[in-house]
């Protein structure tokens, strides 16, 4: 019996009928970068795994490269004019050991470790978003083309940089030699394309384009700075996910994470191999009082003086940092007590159960901070982002998700951003009831947009190219739908104007760019039409329709030119120094239908434009555009601000 069994089964097998299909696939990676395998402390925790979901689709596998759903990996190293071998994810050798082990010299890992963390970071977008991830797309003949594939390349550059490049929809890595100050460098190769933290960040710049196009336009001291503070806030609280390095520095610190600077640190191997330091930067903006041994009060004149990208962004950084520290610490005060008889770490050693629950504590009060951080970029305004303006973007998203906020998590962000001193005119208190953005006004219908949306194509799809042709479908309907009013009906026009922030009636102002199409009416783009499908902690259900509404106006460095515009289109149109964008975010509730809000920049907010204005010319700025916003810079922004 046994005998017609096997043979059964052979039979079956080679008949073409597959074995039950893994869960998992796992890949080997450094949890920090190879400079941390080089000490006996971090040697023993570098070591690390991801797990990623087994491709939903024998039709979709992942084949050499490696290459899958999302991501393409290129070895061309274009320094030494050669490709290569691209690694087999599946061959049976690297299957049985969780793929390569890490190295330095081999490049198929190198390979390995870029779309290992690369897919980690897009799964944990897509799981606070509620939908899957899609690249920005490029635009040829004025006809935009689906990308399906972000390409990375790990051996791209012969020079201390990595960078997103949005012309060419791929991250693109270098390698240069180690010149640290001897003693402090191994004087080898430094691959950045092996730094957890430069992945993982550069990863984060090409989704956040992906959902919001014109997020790569600098128009203000917030928006780059926002790009490059995001950026690394995904580096940074993706630390925790690795919770074996975690319990290590929890027991080296006995439970003092604010002490700790190997968890807080990002790129430690580039910032040692480039200014000799611990860290390219770090998630702790104070320093620590040497008498108190606890951490200073942040500096609050920063924000309104510090203008670079990075320095800025560092700001919002360890805004939100510091809210994580803060609920970590308000998370495990409890088990202290069990354990210790007191609320906080007293510097004595700990007791491994103790270690191993609070670094899992640490891994979901990260997790948690990370989806709030996500989840608030579908309620941003369509341009010129303040980091004020995000927080409020966060703590909506969270409310109306989670209403009830038992932690307190609302109100430790909002403490956060306080105590650097942001924030923004016209706020009636720093309290997150008076910061959530507010519904439509009463005058305004929220029913407004409801017979819209039911003639849109709102039924699941799961493949990315059918979710992105749907949006695309979606987006021309809205379109038509806005551009053809009844102009019977002015008041109901007026009621769309106020509501998007825009123009639509013929005849407003002359600077506003003129449709081509229909009735010569002001032209208006409909960046995105996303549906979100997300899950409360007690099994709530949100889904929710974003739009975004944009709108261009012709405008110039003089004011008195800028008025004579404003009424003459030809001159406009021919003698025009810069785009001014307004336009509205609309978050539209599927299960009514109604306009939950409409998150305004209005095209005729006159005070705004003179503050564009003045950063363009280097008024405020002392230069920093035409420094990071050249003609030259602004084709690859990303390459030009990280080489800077």
């Amino acid at each position: 019996m046994d005998r017609d069994v096997s043979d059964t089964a052979t039979a079956t097998h080679a008949r073409g009928a597959p074995y039950p299909r893994p869960a998992m696939r796992r890949f080997r990676v450094y949890a920090l970068d190879p400079r941390a395998a080089l000490t006996p402390e971090t040697a023993t925790i570098n070591n690390a795994i991801i797990s990623l979901p087994w491709e939903a689709s024998y039709e979709e596998p992942l084949t050499l490269g490696p290459t899958g759903e999302y991501l393409e990996v290129v070895d061309f190293d274009a320094p030494a004019n050669r490709f290569y071998a691209p690694l087999d994810p599946n061959h049976p050798d690297l299957l049985a050991q969780d793929g390569l082990p890490p190295s330095e010299g081999r490049p198929q890992f190198h390979q390995q470790m870029a779309y290992a963390v690369a897919m980690k970071t897009i799964r944990g977008f897509e799981r606070a978003l509620g939908r899957k991830v899609l690249w920005s797309s490029h635009f040829a003949d004025q006809n935009e083309q689906f990308i399906q594939r972000l390409r990375i390349y790990p051996h791209a550059l012969a020079e201390a940089n990595a960078y997103y490049s949005p012309e060419k929809t791929a991250l693109l890595f270098g390698y240069f030699r180690d010149m640290a100050a001897p003693g402090k460098g191994s004087g080898g190769w430094v691959f950045t394309c092996l730094s957890h933290d430069i992945i993982a960040h550069e990863t984060a710049h090409a989704i956040l384009h992906g959902m919001h196009r014109r997020s790569i336009e600098e128009i203000g001291p917030d928006t780059f700075a926002f790009h490059e503070a995001f950026a690394d806030l995904v580096a940074l609280l993706q630390h925790f996910t690795m919770t074996e390095m975690v319990a290590h520095q929890i027991s080296a610190t006995s439970g003092r994470l604010q002490m700790d600077r190997l968890l807080s640190g990002l790129a430690g191997q580039f910032g040692e191999a480039t200014r000799g330091g611990h860290a390219l930067r770090t998630g702790i903006d104070r320093e620590i009082d040497p008498a108190t041994q606890k951490l200073q009060d942040p500096d609050p004149t920063l924000y309104q003086t510090v203008l670079e990208p990075h320095a800025r962004g560092a700001i919002l950084v360890g805004a939100v940092f510091d809210a994580f520290l803060t609920i970590f610490e308000r998370r495990t005060a409890d088990l202290m007590r069990i354990a210790t008889g007191r609320s906080a770490p007293t510097g004595e050693e700990l007791s491994r159960d103790l270690v191993n629950r609070l670094a899992s504590e640490a891994a979901k009060a990260a997790e948690h901070v990370l989806r709030m951080c996500v989840r608030g970029l579908d309620y941003l305004p369509v341009t010129d982002v303040t980091f004020g303006e995000y927080l409020r973007a966060i703590l909506t998203a969270d409310r109306d998700l989670v209403p009830e906020d038992p932690r307190c998590y609302r109100i430790i962000l909002t403490d956060a951003f306080r105590r650097r001193g942001i924030y923004q005119q016209g706020w009636l208190s720093m309290a997150p009831d008076s910061l959530y953005w507010e519904a439509p006004e009463a005058a305004l219908d929220p029913t407004l947009f409801a017979d819209l949306v039911q003639q849109l194509d709102l039924q699941p799809v799961f493949r990315r190219a059918e979710i992105y042709q749907q949006s695309r479908n979606n987006q021309a309907q809205i379109h038509r739908w806005l551009m053809s009013p009844d102009d019977e009906h002015p008041a109901k026009i007026a009621l769309w104007e106020e509501l998007l922030g825009i123009k639509l009636a013929a005849g407003g102002l002359a600077s506003i760019a003129e449709s081509q199409t229909y009735k010569g009416r002001p032209a208006v783009e409909i960046h995105s039409a996303r549906i979100a499908r997300r899950s409360g902690p007690d099994g709530q259900e949100a889904r929710e329709l974003i739009i975004e509404v944009t709108q261009r106006r012709y405008a110039f460095d003089d004011p008195e030119k800028q008025a004579r515009a404003d009424k003459d289109a030809k001159f406009a149109r021919k003698n025009r120094d810069f785009i001014f964008r307004g336009g509205a975010t609309l978050v539209i509730d599927l299960t009514d239908n109604s306009v939950r809000y409409a998150v305004r920049k209005r095209i005729d907010d006159d005070q705004r434009l003179d503050r564009q204005r003045r950063w363009l010319s280097g008024e405020q700025s002392a230069g920093l555009y035409a420094t990071y916003f050249s003609t030259q810079a602004m084709a690859e922004p990303f390459a030009f601000a990280h080489r800077q």
